[in-house]
């Protein structure tokens, strides 16, 4: 069985003889979503430093943070406020935990399908961060120890208003743009809360996705995670649906034009 794309190896000499020992295959989105950073942005050249054996076997009694993966223990995050559009990467494997210096919940990986994954900072304590997840439920958090985290800016924020049928892209928390949206179906809304962005289609692919961190009660096959919520060009009448994607969002291809050079990890705000 092949190796994933950011398996870890370590070696260990202490008998001297080598110990070669993989983290753990990747699960993740489908192959569909690239998570292609919309700045073409160059990964970092740093190395992450290599996990000990003990901390391999500490993270593989874990589940994995992902987007098919249900964190019944995570924290749920409940506002609908903004954040300061501070986001988060973590360089390698990390621990999640349901409060600062409780018990560990979860492990996340630095990347999804060979990109880095960026999450929204929602709070934070002196050496603590509390992070949306892409897992399941949808309004699932986290908190990572900060020192293990890069942390930068991203000037955008989406809202979608579901009764309006309006999203909004805001920049540096002023209205950069407006267009029409179709958010969902009668009996499959698109669930309200807060979101981010989470992966998006490569260049030149035949439809474009952009994926998000939150789920709704059906599965997707756009993205090929169970419910995961997705923006899509839109369709000439809400009836051409395909019946598993109808939590999705739909809006006009100039649309897709600008919401594809917003930075990944940017907040999204869905009002009812």
């Amino acid at each position: 069985m092949a190796q994933s794309p950011w398996s870890r190896t370590v070696v260990c000499a202490a008998t001297g003889l080598a110990l070669i020992t993989p983290l753990l295959l990747r699960r993740g989105i489908s192959a569909h979503l690239t998570g292609i950073d919309p700045y073409r942005r160059t990964p970092s050249e740093t190395p992450p430093s290599i996990l000990s054996t003990a901390e391999i076997g500490d993270l593989a009694s874990l589940p994995e943070v992902t987007p098919s993966q249900r964190l019944d223990a995570a924290p749920r995050d409940l506002a609908a406020r903004g954040t300061a559009g501070v986001i988060a990467h973590n360089r390698q494997p990390v621990h999640v935990y349901a409060a600062p210096a409780a018990p560990a919940i979860a492990w996340l990986a630095p990347q999804q399908n060979g990109i880095d994954t960026w999450l929204p900072v929602i709070d934070q304590q002196p050496g603590w961060v509390q992070v949306l997840l892409p897992s399941h439920p949808g309004d699932a958090s986290g908190w990572i120890r900060a020192a293990e985290l890069d942390l930068t800016v991203t000037p955008y924020e989406l809202r979608l208003h579901r009764r309006s049928h309006r999203l909004q892209l805001f920049t540096n928390g002023n209205l950069a743009r407006s267009w029409k949206a179709w958010p969902g179906t009668s009996e499959t809304p698109t669930p309200a809360g807060r979101t981010f962005l989470l992966a998006g289609t490569p260049d030149g692919a035949p439809a474009r996705v952009l994926a998000l961190g939150m789920h709704g009660a059906t599965p997707s096959a756009c993205t090929g995670s169970l419910g995961t919520v997705a923006i899509h060009s839109a369709v000439a009448r809400a009836g051409d649906r395909a019946p598993d994607c109808r939590t999705c969002i739909r809006v006009p291809p100039e649309a897709m034009d600008a919401l594809t050079r917003v930075r990944l990890g940017s907040l999204v705000r869905v009002y009812r």
